[in-house]
């Protein structure tokens, strides 16, 4: 089962636009690694996890295969994670040519916003493209070979915020968790549904910060009391490959790429990058 992350940035980017504090000077400055877009990945070529504004530059990066890609998990409406415009590209008849289908998965908020494209009149949508599937906390999805598990993110509600845990046809298991605080015992209980994970992606928008970041977002401090969780309820074991990803530089306070490997592997974690794939 493989996970590759074609961008593990937040919101903003990074450097981002217009931003000259250290971070971003920095980062532009060292380049490699330290160039982050905003947060996607796909796993095993055929689930992609969310749909942002970069996507197009992710598929002029990388040259993945979007006939391959079968199903896309959106994790929330934010528009670093969701941009339902380049989706009316793929939706409606006359902007691409010879696609295949593909089945969308969100929240609320990101399902209504699905449903309006596919219903809008003017795009002339074709309906062998696309389908939007509402999920719930809770919910246990089959995908084709692949079984997913939906638990609730702690993040801006508005949002509909979801989380999710993948296992593909051999029993292989990612959990992808961006965008969330702390785990509540709701979360531990729906990720049960799958089981122990043999990969555990973990949102790390607050970085260095040595106080707070329970909810909403995360930092290294709870990210390591996460993982200490997981491994308590046993949803992770000492094979568990745990990694930190989706960061801002608001958080980094003018440290580097490496700067925060040197910190994460104190803790045990790998820190994502543009580019990273990993296959467990």
């Amino acid at each position: 089962m493989k996970l590759k992350y074609f961008g593990t940035a937040a919101y903003e980017g990074v450097p981002a636009l217009f931003c000259q504090c250290d971070t971003c000077k920095r980062a532009l400055a060292l380049g490699g690694k330290n160039l982050r877009t905003r947060a996607q990945a796909l796993i095993d070529d055929a689930i992609l996890i969310d749909f942002n504004a970069d996507t197009v530059a992710h598929y002029h990066t990388y040259k993945f295969d979007f006939t391959k890609i079968k199903y896309c998990l959106i994790t929330h409406s934010h528009s670093d994670h969701f941009y339902p415009a380049d989706i009316e590209m793929f939706a409606g008849q006359g902007y691409t040519h010879n696609v295949t289908h593909i089945d969308f998965y969100g929240a609320k908020s990101v399902y209504d916003q699905l449903e309006a494209i596919i219903n809008d009149k003017d795009l002339w949508v074709d309906p062998a493209r696309m389908s939007a599937f509402e999920v719930k906390p809770g919910d246990l999805l089959t995908l084709g070979g692949y079984k997913a598990v939906v638990a609730a993110a702690d993040h801006d509600p508005k949002s509909t915020p979801v989380i999710y845990g993948i296992e593909d046809n051999k029993g292989k298991r990612i959990l992808y968790a961006h965008d969330t605080g702390c785990f509540t015992d709701s979360v531990i209980a729906d990720l049960k549904k799958l089981g122990r994970f043999d990969l555990v992606s973990l949102d790390c928008t607050g970085a260095f910060n040595a106080e707070g970041w329970e909810h909403g977002h995360m930092s290294l401090r709870t990210d390591a009391l996460m993982k200490d969780l997981l491994l308590k309820e046993g949803l992770a074991d000492e094979k568990t490959v745990f990694v930190v990803n989706h960061f801002s530089h608001n958080a980094f306070f003018g440290h580097d790429h490496e700067e925060l490997c040197s910190e994460a592997a104190k803790h045990g974690f790998i820190v994502a990058y543009d580019g990273l794939e990993l296959e467990v």
